[in-house]
């Protein structure tokens, strides 16, 4: 579904996107695109293509011109950090642990071989949301979703939901090749308690992978310092034999935390 493909002239194509769609449509040097963006809460398993079709029906229609063959529609991350919510506010205990599964929706762009954008579009629209303070806060895409952490020792049982009215869109998310599959990890290894209720997820350092059709992306670590700070980080370990469709800025976290500001440590979590 992301590979570069050598579509035949004047006829239209589409990507199945999971309550999404994308189109494109070549006709010698001239490219037509059409994207039409889906709702996150009203996701649906349904991904696959590029196949042909007979028309991308309302989809607003733009127009590049360009020379090449090959075409992909690839994925990458939202421009913004992803704001994510958890259900409750945790309190994480000195040495303890939570983990999060999310799917985050990417921004697509339809790229020529040599890497040329002719049209890109978010997957899903998602509210921009302005997180931290006035000074050193950002501007990020919210998720609708409020997630549950995963904890040690946890055994999962039928009423662990507690009246979630998200958890049966985040069941279908979880079947979604479309979205982005990232395991976050908090872990506070301070003396001190630490409460939780958002997390802002930047993505700099993120690369995407693909294996058996679903996007994976790297896992997000993020620690308490000893001056009382947070510190995020990507472990790509669990990842390195998988196929890269995305590759992340390799200038290292230092570089990253420089670029914002030391704010940059509470902004993480809005503190």
């Amino acid at each position: 579904m992301w590979d570069y493909f050598t579509p035949n002239e004047i006829t239209w194509y589409q990507w199945r996107l999971d309550g999404g769609r994308a189109y494109l449509r070549k006709n010698g040097e001239e490219w037509r695109l059409a994207f039409i963006a889906g709702t996150y809460m009203e996701v649906l398993p349904d991904s696959g293509g590029p196949e042909p079709v007979e028309q991308p029906g309302n989809a607003e229609v733009a127009f590049a011109v360009g020379k090449g063959k090959k075409i992909a529609l690839r994925p990458h991350f939202a421009k913004q950090p992803y704001l994510i919510t958890v259900r409750n506010e945790i309190r994480l205990l000195p040495g303890a642990e939570a983990h999060f599964t999310v799917a985050l929706p990417p921004l697509l762009r339809f790229e020529l071989e040599d890497g040329t954008v002719l049209a890109e579009k978010q997957l899903f629209n998602l509210s921009p949301t302005w997180f931290g303070d006035k000074e050193s806060g950002n501007l990020c895409l919210s998720l609708p979703l409020k997630l549950d952490p995963q904890c040690k020792g946890e055994v999962e049982t039928l009423k662990s939901t507690d009246g979630n009215t998200g958890i049966d869109t985040l069941s279908r998310t979880s079947e979604c090749k479309s979205l982005i599959h990232c395991d976050i990890m908090v872990r506070n290894s301070t003396k001190n308690e630490l409460d939780l209720k958002r997390l802002a997820i930047f993505t700099d350092l993120m690369s995407i992978y693909e294996q058996h059709g679903m996007l994976l992306g790297d896992t997000v670590l993020i620690d308490t310092t000893s001056e009382g700070g947070l510190r995020m980080s990507v472990d790509e370990g669990t990842h390195r034999s998988r196929k890269k469709v995305h590759e992340g800025n390799k200038s290292g976290l230092s570089e990253l935390l420089v670029r914002r500001g030391m704010n940059f440590l509470k902004v993480i979590t809005g503190m």
